[in-house]
């Protein structure tokens, strides 16, 4: 299950009674839905958040460890 992330300064869209957007982005709550992908690829937000820059893409390490299932006793 991805992060759900709702914790971004929002902002009301001018013009209409209950509809939000991201203050550093400016897309709506509702195109944004909770994940972080949905930010503008140069949100500050995002940036933040991912602990990335639009610049330099994250980097994972995964450690893979070989499985002892198949080794007989």
């Amino acid at each position: 299950m991805k992060p759900f992330y709702i914790d971004y300064p929002q902002e009301k869209i001018e013009g209409h009674l209950h509809a939000y957007q991201c203050a550093f982005c400016k897309i709506p709550t509702t195109e944004i839905f909770g994940l972080l992908e949905n930010h503008g690829k140069d949100c500050s937000y995002r940036i933040q958040a991912g602990g990335f820059s639009h610049s330099e893409p994250k980097k994972i390490s995964q450690v893979i460890e070989p499985s002892l299932s198949d080794e007989l006793d």
